[in-house]
């Protein structure tokens, strides 16, 4: 079982970097996983809402997502809506020793670095029909020693700048 998940989570990495998603720096990955069975001409507004998203991350990446989103010509109405967006995280520990250490609940006693790729999925369904028109992802390898934390300010940068990238190509209004 061990080395199934090893395997996977080496199958992953080789993904990202051979895709060009592995970065350094604040650079976030990110790839458009499905795209355009919809009426994109039609749809005006959209719901947002999140899963298991951490605390921390989850105000600032809607907040970031927003601001892309709408820059493609959509309002966000969380009563009356054409598509609803949903943000859902998760983690891939790439070390088999802390592969059950979650990275943000960091006990005093836990003192080894963590390797983690962190994945926020983006998914866009149609309200009225629920038929998915739209996905895709962003994503970061995190190396993270023991007293380290956040660094919001510049990640808000990265996230705007990823989700607006993601977002390039996505069939707007025009």
């Amino acid at each position: 079982m061990r080395n199934l998940k090893r395997m996977k989570a080496a199958l992953l990495v080789g993904v990202l970097v051979f895709t060009g998603c592995a970065q350094s720096g604040l650079r976030i990955g990110n790839t458009v996983t499905l795209c355009c069975p919809g009426n994109y001409a039609d749809y005006e507004a959209y719901r947002l809402q999140t899963e298991n998203m951490p605390l921390f991350l989850s105000d600032w990446a809607v907040e970031m997502f927003d601001s892309a989103f709408q820059e493609r010509g959509l309002e966000r109405n969380d009563q009356i809506n054409d598509l609803i967006v949903t943000m859902s995280y998760r983690h891939v520990n790439l070390d088999p020793e802390t592969e059950d250490v979650n990275p943000f609940i960091r006990q005093e006693t836990i003192d080894v670095e963590l390797r983690y790729i962190a994945v926020i999925n983006i998914s866009m369904r149609e309200t009225r029909s629920g038929e998915e028109v739209w996905a895709g992802e962003v994503s970061r390898i995190h190396t993270v020693s023991p007293g380290e934390f956040m660094h919001e300010g510049p990640a808000r940068i990265a996230f705007q700048e990823t989700f607006r990238d993601l977002l390039i190509g996505y069939p707007g209004r025009d």
